[in-house]
């Protein structure tokens, strides 16, 4: 009995230090850059460039650059739709002749070095055209 009395006394000083402690710590932040000023370092001029202008910015029409008013042009002349639907039925053909057997590997090997020497003569005429 006397050990209950005792508790009941005791018990609620403990837990006010307790959570005093507890309230307390929470009140105090610690971080790792406490001790590290937070100042800006001394700026240092390494040209004599003069300052821009004051005043406002300002649109500046000089009429020569960016223009877009002018339509573009393509650097070379464009493969049409027609021109390239009959190259993609050409090549589809000359595949499909290959999977069923009906042309040779000597003969699709034959076509496919032309149209290798095609695309280079192509690439080179079209360099040369873009150049001058």
């Amino acid at each position: 009995m006397e050990k209950s009395r005792f508790l009941a006394a005791v018990m609620p000083r403990l837990t006010a230090i307790g959570a005093l402690t507890i309230l307390v710590a929470g009140c105090n932040s610690f971080a790792l850059d406490d001790g590290i000023p937070n100042t800006a370092p001394a700026a240092t001029v390494v040209s004599n460039a003069p300052p821009p202008p004051q005043g406002p910015l300002a649109k500046r029409d000089s009429g020569t650059y960016p223009t877009f008013d002018q339509t573009l042009k393509a650097a070379n002349v464009q493969i049409g739709d027609d021109e390239a639907a009959g190259s993609e039925a050409a090549l589809s053909a000359l595949a499909a002749a290959r999977a069923n057997g009906t042309v040779t590997e000597a003969e699709y090997q034959r076509r496919l070095a032309e149209l290798r020497r095609l695309a280079a003569e192509h690439a080179r005429e079209a360099e040369a055209a873009i150049a001058n």
